[in-house]
């Protein structure tokens, strides 16, 4: 099987949600300064880059990361393009694409042009909150999308409450400009933060 990594590189160029802290790596030992390692330390938020989000960053009593089991993050994805969605995914552009049962959904979007650039977009393209019932109705329980929310800058608790409260999980930040629509297994690495209502994660797509 031939995997495609499609977590974006953390770096302190990447842009963080406005408002949260920048991504700042700084090496505390080398050995090139004379000492015995090489080490570091890093500071982020837990939805700094390509990062999934729990029930519990909406959701009061809703499951945190370190609570939801590995059958989620693992298993068969299938992966859809809406180019014609500008602002809102909606119902009508994926009843004909994403099957009822379908578990795991990633949807590439315009946002795939400009996830690598180093300002932060506010006029990305997110699921409304229409949208967001219509893919828990059909059973989906992990979201992924190519920009850092499912749900659009202006009103982003609708979209997240309706998902997020189903107990489902988001998977935002994902670099899919160079993945081809179709099914592939999926790999999702999310770190075991106790208690947190979200986590960066290293992301996998497989296919033969």
């Amino acid at each position: 099987m031939k995997w495609i990594d499609v977590t974006l590189p953390l770096r302190p160029e990447q842009p963080a949600w406005p408002g949260d802290p920048p991504f700042v790596y700084r090496e505390t030992e080398t050995i090139r300064g004379g000492g015995s390692s090489n080490c570091a330390e890093m500071s982020l938020s837990v939805h700094f880059g390509t990062h999934l989000d729990a029930p519990y960053h909406f959701v009061e009593e809703g499951a945190t990361i370190d609570e939801i089991g590995p059958d989620l993050f693992v298993g068969p994805c299938l992966i859809v393009e809406v180019p014609e969605a500008e602002k809102l995914v909606e119902p009508e552009h994926l009843r004909r694409k994403v099957p009822r049962g379908t578990k795991r959904l990633l949807v590439r979007t315009r946002n795939s042009a400009f996830i690598r650039d180093t300002v932060f977009h506010t006029d990305y393209t997110a699921f409304s909150e229409d949208c967001a019932r219509f893919l828990v109705s059909v059973g989906v329980r992990f979201l992924g999308v190519d920009y850092f929310s499912i749900a659009p800058w202006e009103d982003p608790v609708p979209t997240h409450t309706v998902f997020l409260g189903s107990g489902g999980v988001a998977l935002e930040g994902a670099d899919l400009s160079g993945v081809v629509p179709g099914a592939y297994e999926l790999l999702c690495l999310p770190l075991k933060i106790a208690g947190s209502g979200g986590a960066p994660a290293r992301v996998f797509l497989g296919t033969e």
